[in-house]
Formats: C-alpha cells, structure tokens, sequence
C-alpha cells in the first residue's frame, strides 16, 4: 500500500478526458509518472486498494465487473483463493470439532497436520514452485528461531508456522510481469509489489483460523528502524511473530537460487543478516539468530528439500 505521504494523483488534460497522469513520489523526492489509460492496454495492474478500504473481485455480485474492468486473470485468482479457504475453513471446524474435548497433543497433532495440508492450497493459488518451496523453508527456519527464543505453546506455534507458509499470498494479486522479472524493478513497480502483505492480509482476514497467522503476513516486511512497509512500523510496534519472521526469511532469500542469481552459504547470510541489526531486524532476535549454529539451519534445509518434490536448490 503506498502511503499517503508518497502518492499524488493528478488530472492532466490533454485532450482527452480518458486520460489521468500518476505521479508517485518516493521519501527521497524521486518522481514517476505513467499514463493511466482507460484501457490499460500497457499497464493493467489490478489494485490499488483506495485507502485497503476496498478489495476488488471478492464478492460474487461484482465478480463480473471485477473481471472485466481490472484484470479476469489475477481477480479469477483472488476470488477462487477466497473460495479455496472456506473449504479450508470447513475442514479445520471439522478437524477440531469438539476441540475441549481433545487432549493437548492430539490438538497439537491435528494443528500440525492441517499446517502441512495448507502446502497443497498454497499449490493450487499459485503454480510457481519456487513460491512453494519458500514458504517450506521459511516455515521450518521460523520455528526454530522461536523454539530458540523460548516459544513452547504448541498452537502459538502452529499459528506461526501458518502465517510463515502464508506469507506471501498475496502475491497472486501482483502481476506476473513484476514478480518474474529479472532486472531492477522500476519505482512503480517496487510500489505496486509493497502491496502483497495487505493484499495477503485481506483475503485471509475474515477467516477466524487464521487470524493469528496474519500477524505475519501483515507485518512481514515492517523493518525495526521503521523504513519497512506496509505501515513503516518499528520496534515493538511489530508483532514479535513478525519480527522473527523476518530474519527466516532473509535467511532463505540469501541462502536459495533465484533466477536472477545462485544462492549464497549460511555464513554470508549470519554476516547480512548481522550487518542489519537495529535497523531491519530486532536486534534481541539477531542475537538468538546467531546463536544458532549452521548445521542447525542446513539440517532443516536437508529435511525440508526432502519433502519437497522440487529441484534441488544451492
């Protein structure tokens, strides 16, 4: 979502009452522009949100519309992702019927069990593999910082687990073009990327079972000195799930294969991740995130690659 602060709307008349000039200006008094054409023939973003007070496609109503004036690819997308999670609603209330009456590990059991059947959801929402894997190992990194940290409750635990492998659906409200593109993205696409953690956190909002795991996919990419998005929080202002979010997640985007570039070692990571204490991450979590050895972070890398039934990354 782009702050208010840093987006201008302004009407040009050129001769054509079709046409609207957007300028986005960035903190650094950077400027962009582009022609938003009726037609969107060249540029066919699906959102913005207007303030994240409307989310656009999700109402059988105005699905019709929805497809046709902003996009039927990406709001086909978000409306079966909508669909495809009161299924997963239905069967977690049928799972966890009767859950006082079920001792703590079963709960647990069932907890864990339904965390690693979101992996096929995530599948069906969004057919690019490396996306898959990602959410695999971040989820696996995610609780061993938090077992590392202390965190022993088996839901709090599942719910973090949940939001770590839902992080980024909102991302099949990006288009394609910016998400797999290699080069540097432009200023608005950078802009129109920083909306999949609130793109993410309303499709999952009014689902009761995920509500905790939305701490993550709301917050993951809020930065402890306040220069992160979607709210430029910082400090304790974010969620602790999120902030131990983040350090898993770097961790595996400096650690995997991209197709931009190969994957680095562990150490490079421990020294990046080191070298952005206080001002990406917390630097009480950094501490506990060092002093984790490698071979604990590569064995669950090696367990997790053998779960998946992907390409085997660096």
């Amino acid at each position: 979502m782009i702050p208010p602060d840093e987006l201008k709307r302004r009407q040009a008349s050129s001769g054509s009452e079709k046409e609207r000039l957007l300028v986005i200006e960035d903190r650094s008094g950077q400027r962009t522009s582009f022609l938003n054409l009726m037609s969107r023939a060249e540029f066919d973003y699906l959102f913005p949100l207007n303030g994240g007070n409307r989310f656009p496609g999700l109402s059988r109503s105005g699905w019709s519309e929805a497809l046709r004036a902003e996009g039927a690819a990406r709001a086909q997308k978000i409306v079966l992702a909508r669909e495809a999670m009161k299924d997963l609603r239905f069967w977690y209330e049928q799972i966890f019927r009767g859950r006082d009456e079920l001792s703590e590990e079963d709960a647990a059991e069932r907890e864990i069990f339904f965390n690693s059947n979101l992996i096929d959801f995530i599948a069906t929402t969004d057919d690019n593999e490396e996306t898959v894997g990602h959410s695999q190992f971040v989820a696996a990194y995610t609780l061993i910082l938090s077992r590392e940290l202390g965190i022993e409750d088996k839901k709090t635990l599942a719910d973090i687990e949940r939001g770590a492998l839902l992080h980024d659906i909102g991302k099949i409200g990006i288009p394609e073009s910016i998400l797999r593109k290699r080069g540097p993205l432009t200023l608005i696409e950078r802009e129109i990327i920083k909306d999949h953690p609130l793109l993410g956190y309303k499709l999952i909002e009014d689902f009761s079972f995920l509500r905790n795991a939305g701490q993550i996919v709301l917050y993951h990419h809020e930065h402890y000195d306040g220069n992160g998005y979607p709210y430029g929080l910082n400090g304790d202002q974010i969620p602790l799930e999120a902030r131990l979010f983040s350090l898993a997640d770097t961790l595996d985007a400096i650690t995997s294969d991209r197709p931009y570039r190969k994957g680095r070692g562990f150490e490079d990571a421990r020294s990046e991740i080191e070298r952005n204490s206080g001002s990406q991450f917390d630097p009480g979590l950094v501490e506990v995130f060092l002093s984790i050895p490698d071979a604990k972070w590569i064995q669950a890398k090696t367990e997790t690659l053998l779960r998946l039934r992907l390409p085997s990354v660096h």
